[in-house]
């Protein structure tokens, strides 16, 4: 098994861009097979397309605007990763030292239950044809197009997954497809020239807002703090200096996009009520009303949650805990820093004053855009745009940062070495039996043979 994980870690680029190109096809064929029973329009077009669907669709690779057999896209996924982090990434699990599978099972369930969840929520939306069954008509469709849009959004996890370990990007591909789908479909809603048009004065603050995300995401995007570290017979002045790296971003574009996908969450939940209760109609139309990017309560709600995750994301990306204690094992301190808790103190201290700085300038460039949507909803991506760069950038910046490690993998050998050692020592011990036969007796030669 680990010689398996080792050979698709470190497999040549051509190998991984070839696995990727073939999940990626599969991504697109997916999106491109339509949902059956439906008619060629939607029942409710102004739910399907309200603005946090539309801003979660952008995040999570979905494809809310036409019913396809990936329309769940990464959502499901997405959302059961980040509330699985925070339920379980933590002190209990490792108290009751929660076996992987049972972890992995426990996470897929959590997905399964969050697809269903998102499946019924989309399908009230759709206008459906009814079939026989053991139910009424309709009532059968729609369960076959619940099980087809949960069906979905488990392959997409699997394909996403499966990038992960043998292809390049996991994840960041289909989100960076989805990106630019929706850009060429929305390019009306992008062009300068309408947004200016509409609200000037709003162009130029977006633009700003654009310029600034993308000098800070090519400029620093790859920057990091260098945390000088004293090792045990490396740093001694003669051999070099050793540090620990720690990104100015730690939590990169994540924040953004699971900030949009639990965000959306309780949209979907309002939305299956709905569809499983019709006379919660008026109750959940309530919530919705003020539930959303155009909202007061839904903006703050945002900004929030793209605050704290990116110090989240900052702190579980670089685990202080699991790092001072590596570094305590290892004879590993920082300058006046005691080993062990001082150490774990020393590190979150960075890692948040980081994270910190990093979500301001998150909730100022992707959030603060946002302000506008709800006087400009047309012009909603337009408004996202700072958001949208600060994602790409991100994404591409980790697509290249696993380039690079794989070609520096590829060119160290792990089968050459151990080929090489076994014969040496084969020629050792022959060489050792020769002597041995003139020197000892049969038996004292057979003793040396097996020692060998």
């Amino acid at each position: 098994m680990a010689q398996k994980v080792r050979d698709a870690k470190f497999a040549p680029l051509k190998t991984k861009v070839l696995w990727m190109a073939l999940f990626f096809v599969c991504f697109m064929v997916g999106r491109n097979i339509p949902l059956p029973l439906l008619h060629h329009t939607a029942a409710s077009t102004a739910e399907a397309s309200s603005d946090l669907l539309n801003a979660a669709n952008i995040a999570s690779g979905g494809n809310f605007f036409t019913p396809s057999f990936f329309s769940l896209g990464l959502g499901p996924w997405m959302t059961a990763a980040i509330l699985w982090r925070f339920l379980f990434i933590g002190k209990i699990a490792r108290d009751r030292k929660i076996p992987q599978e049972s972890q992995d099972r426990a996470r897929n369930a959590v997905m399964v239950i969050l697809a269903v969840i998102q499946a019924i929520a989309l399908m009230g939306t759709y206008d459906i044809s009814g079939i026989p069954g053991p139910f009424a008509p309709e009532t059968n469709a729609k369960i076959v197009i619940v099980i087809v849009l949960v069906a979905g959004a488990c392959l997409v996890a699997w394909l996403a997954n499966q990038n992960q370990d043998k292809g390049l990007g996991g994840v960041t591909m289909f989100i960076l497809y989805q990106i630019c789908i929706t850009a060429v479909r929305n390019f009306e809603a992008l062009s300068p020239r309408a947004a200016h048009a509409e609200a000037p004065r709003v162009f130029w603050i977006v633009a700003a807002a654009i310029v600034i995300a993308v000098l800070i995401g090519f400029l620093l995007g790859n920057s990091e703090l260098r945390v000088h570290v004293n090792k045990i017979s490396i740093d001694n002045g003669f051999t070099g200096v050793s540090y620990m790296p720690l990104k100015l971003n730690p939590a990169g574009a994540s924040p953004i996009m699971y900030a949009l996908t639990l965000l959306a969450l309780p949209t979907y939940v309002a939305h299956a009520i709905a569809a499983l209760a019709p006379g919660t109609q008026a109750g959940t139309d309530r919530f919705l009303n003020g539930w959303g990017l155009t909202t007061h309560y839904g903006f703050i709600a945002y900004l929030i949650l793209l605050f704290a995750l990116t110090i989240f994301f900052g702190l579980f990306t670089v685990n202080p805990k699991d790092t001072a204690k590596r570094m305590l094992d290892g004879g590993e301190y920082f300058d006046g820093v005691n080993p062990g808790a001082a150490t774990r103190r020393f590190i979150s201290g960075r890692v948040t004053g980081l994270s910190i700085a990093s979500g301001i300038l998150l909730v100022i460039l992707a959030g603060g855009p946002l302000f506008f949507l709800r006087d400009h909803q047309n012009l909603q991506y337009f408004l996202m745009l700072p958001g949208t760069f600060i994602m790409v950038l991100a994404l591409l910046w980790l697509l290249y940062e696993e380039i690079a490690d794989t070609r520096i993998g590829t060119k160290y050998s792990f089968d050459v070495l151990p080929d090489k050692a076994r014969k040496a020592a084969a020629a050792a011990a022959r060489s050792t039996a020769v002597h041995s036969a003139a020197t000892q007796s049969a038996s004292s030669q057979q003793k040396a043979v097996a020692a060998a």
